[in-house]
């Protein structure tokens, strides 16, 4: 009749049988229902102390190196729950929880006051253990999905979080624009430029060293350090030089930024700029001629004093490039990694197009077949030529 029975609850009542089938029948079920896990392992229990007529039963996890057993679960008179114990009384029965091979824990049973388990009550509760072995298997299977799923859904919070710490980017509404490619969910760089109060744009592009959550928190305080400070400070040297003091005392060991921070004047056309260990920026000028700016410090969070320097370039039209090694190292198979020839025939391939299309087509270049990312990508341009154009 245990076929004919109703729809299975998470905690479905064992059904009377002395031989154990219709505990077998149903702790079946049990093994795919997904649910609560203390529920479902103490309803388990309890059938098993019904069925044998035990003072209690539990559940212990693989013993500890000195030999004390950890309690996964407990019904009745065996101890609380979660408390390590010992099996000390020779009346005991027990049997293995195992599944393919793999030790999951141990079943335990205490034994009734008077006269003790009957004949063959060992055999019984081997008989019995597989099924309860493969819903111990399901629920830790069923929590270790749950886990990835909320780690999934706090990384596309975090994703979502910095790209909203990027700016916008508005097709021909500005003369700075930049993007972000992140070859995972979240980036370890960042790029940020804004109007600032004293005349001048301000500008950053920056990359954490390593990858995943760590390099996000700390490129996310760097951007912040940032944004606060380039509000007030047109120096990029001392900017750089507060926020390299301010990484040096609180970031994780080993960690560092390579970044290039400035203040673009669009009345101008110049550019002042301080690099702390980055790729160096690449100037486009109007004559279609390419000059880098090699990083003259080291990069922020090595060494808490480090004297940077500003340098001014006039783009007089031109167009200043600042990358991460992200875009540098593309391969296309196995050939060698794009690197700054490659970047500048990328540029000249794109030159006529507006900015926001110019950075559009960059990507959808790289987004071609046999292209291959192994960094976060990150690109911020200044066009003088956009100024001029728009008077």
């Amino acid at each position: 009749m245990i076929a004919q029975s109703q729809t299975i609850s998470a905690t479905p009542p064992c059904p009377s049988s002395d031989d154990g089938l219709g505990y077998l029948a149903v702790q079946g079920n049990r093994a795919a229902t997904a649910g609560d896990a203390d529920k479902i392992l103490s309803a388990a229990l309890a059938d098993l102390v019904d069925l044998f007529g035990a003072r209690g039963a539990g559940i212990y996890g693989p013993p500890e190196d000195d030999g004390r057993l950890i309690s996964l679960a407990a019904v009745g008179d065996i101890g609380p729950l979660g408390r390590e114990a010992t099996l000390r009384t020779p009346a005991v029965i027990s049997a293995p929880l195992v599944l393919s091979g793999q030790r999951l824990g141990l079943l335990v049973l205490e034994p009734p006051e008077h006269p003790g388990f009957e004949a063959g009550a060992q055999a019984r509760l081997d008989a019995l253990a597989p099924p309860l072995a493969l819903t111990l298997s399901h629920l830790r299977l069923t929590e270790a999905l749950a886990q990835q799923d909320g780690v999934k859904r706090e990384l596309a919070l975090a994703a979502e979080i910095q790209r909203n710490l990027l700016p916008g980017m508005e097709s021909g509404a500005f003369p700075v624009l930049g993007l972000n490619r992140p070859i995972r969910q979240v980036s370890g760089d960042f790029f940020d430029f804004f109007a600032a109060g004293y005349g001048g744009i301000p500008f950053a592009l920056a990359d954490v060293s390593g990858k995943g959550i760590n390099a996000a928190l700390l490129m996310a305080k760097t951007a912040g350090l940032f944004r606060c400070l380039a509000k007030s400070c047109d120096d990029p040297a001392a900017l750089l030089g507060v926020i390299n003091r301010e990484i040096c005392e609180t970031a994780t060991r080993g960690m560092f930024v390579t970044m290039v921070a400035g203040v673009y004047d669009s009345a101008t056309g110049r550019v002042r700029f301080a690099n702390a260990g980055h790729e160096p920026p690449l100037l486009r000028t109007p004559e279609r001629s390419y000059h880098s700016f090699p990083a003259g410090a080291p990069p922020l969070g090595i060494l808490p004093e480090v004297a940077f320097e500003t340098e001014e370039v006039a783009l007089d039209g031109g167009e200043l490039y600042v990358f991460t090694d992200g875009l540098t190292e593309y391969r296309y198979g196995r050939e060698e990694a794009l690197g700054v020839e490659g970047i500048v025939q990328l540029i000249e391939s794109l030159a006529e197009l507006p900015l926001a299309e110019r950075l559009g087509a960059l990507l959808a270049e790289l987004d071609q077949e046999g292209w291959e990312a192994r960094d976060d990508l990150t690109v911020l341009v200044i066009d003088d030529a956009w100024v001029r154009s728009h008077g």
